[in-house]
This record gives structure tokens, C-alpha cells and sequence, in this order.
């Protein structure tokens, strides 16, 4: 069994297996500040949905202490240090829920690196991930759609599941009326366009493409983008 490693955080510390990958997660979310949002609540609502190891959650409770979280990953070796992570900087409010998003609540096919490298951001329902450059293992994993867990409003949806967002956002329908804001990370693939996603979400929101931090026009936005959402 691969070692766990430990590192300070601002105020947190954070275990994770992969050093490498840590510190990317860490330079996207708590130096970009991709995942910034401003609430007239103290403690809103948030949906982290492709929580991996809860560098995102962290940054959620760096924001807003008392937030109340709905931590959302299904990879078993990233969910039991997305747990371990809520334990240790005792975060209270935050539910983590060892599941994936999709169409249909039920089972599938999840697929994740399987080389020493453990680099588990990727993992997916896609074989060699979105990129097709993962040597893949496959695992059964359950699914829940977001539907489920819109049982309230929902202040800030933060999306990171790795080329299921189309299809998970398609099926959410109308429930996307409860949640105020979001930022979803689209992968290009040939399941999903950046054309139909916006579709989707445009009877809903005011949307905003982001490539590198830096706000494009739709024909700018090739390759991974953040679309950010803003309710209508």
C-alpha cells in the first residue's frame, strides 16, 4: 500500500498520494482562485462534484467556515482521502458521498490510472480519460444523478467530473433553477460539445468562458475551458 504524504496548506494540512498532482490542484484552485465565488450567506450551500482528494472543499471552508458541503467522489482511493482530509482539519458541515454523477441512478463502468503514479484527478467513465493518454483500470463505481442532490437551493455548484458534465447536466433539468451559481470544467470529447453544453445550461444562466483564467469568446474556447454560470 502506497504511503500517504502530508502538507500545510495555509491553515490546513492535506494528505494526498500523488506530491506532483497536489500541487497542481493546489495552483488551479487556492493560487487562480478558479473557484471563487462571493455570497451574501455566511454559510451557503455548495456542491463540490468531483471532490478527488477535497482541495476544492478546503477552499470552499478557507472562504466561508461555516459553508455547508456537498462533497461528491467516486474513485475509493481518492474518497478515503477526501474523508481523511474532512477529518483531520475538522470541517464541519460538509457530507462526502462515495458516488459518481450521471444520467441515471444506478451502476457503471469508472476508470482510473492504474500506474504508480496514481494521478486520480483524471479518472472517468471514459478508457484513457478525456485526453486518451491514461493507461486505465476499470472498476465498478454506483452513479447518482445531481437531481439527487438538489433537494434545496443551492448556492454554488462547482463541476469536476471529467467528461460526464454534458450528459449529468442534461438530466438535471430543471432542477438547475435551484442552484445560483456555478463553474463547470468542460472536456472536449467526442460525447460532448461546448456547443450543446451551453445549450443546456443557457435557459438557466448567464454564461462566461474562462481558457487559462482568462475570459474568451466561443470561438476562443478550444481544449479545456471553465464555464462559468451565473443564474438568469
Amino acid at each position: 500500500m502506497q504511503k500517504n504524504n502530508s502538507s500545510k496548506l495555509e491553515s490546513f494540512t492535506v494528505f494526498h498520494a500523488n506530491s506532483e498532482e497536489y500541487h497542481q490542484l493546489k495552483q488551479e484552485i487556492f493560487t487562480k482562485d478558479t473557484y471563487y465565488f462571493e455570497s451574501d450567506s455566511p454559510a451557503p450551500r455548495i456542491i463540490d462534484a468531483g471532490a478527488h482528494i477535497g482541495v476544492a472543499t478546503l477552499y470552499f471552508k478557507k472562504l466561508y467556515p461555516e459553508a455547508i458541503i456537498t462533497a461528491i467522489e467516486p474513485n475509493p482511493i481518492s474518497f478515503e482521502l477526501l474523508e481523511q482530509n474532512i477529518f483531520e482539519n475538522q470541517l464541519s458541515f460538509v457530507d462526502a458521498h462515495q458516488c459518481a454523477l450521471g444520467e441515471t441512478q444506478g451502476k457503471t463502468t469508472y476508470y482510473r490510472d492504474k500506474t504508480k503514479n496514481q494521478w486520480h484527478s483524471t479518472g472517468g467513465f471514459i478508457d484513457g480519460a478525456w485526453t486518451n493518454q491514461q493507461e486505465s483500470e476499470a472498476l465498478p463505481v454506483m452513479t447518482h444523478t445531481l437531481a439527487e442532490f438538489i433537494t434545496e437551493p443551492i448556492d454554488f455548484l462547482k463541476m469536476d467530473i471529467e467528461g460526464a458534465e454534458q450528459a449529468t447536466l442534461a438530466a438535471a433539468g430543471d432542477s438547475l433553477r435551484m442552484v445560483g451559481e456555478l463553474i463547470v470544467e468542460f472536456h472536449p470529447h467526442r460525447t460532448q460539445s461546448l456547443e450543446d453544453m451551453l445549450k443546456i445550461l443557457d435557459p438557466y444562466y448567464k454564461t462566461t468562458l474562462y481558457k487559462d483564467g482568462k475570459e474568451v469568446v466561443f470561438t476562443q474556447a478550444r481544449g479545456l475551458v471553465h464555464i462559468h454560470g451565473l443564474a438568469k
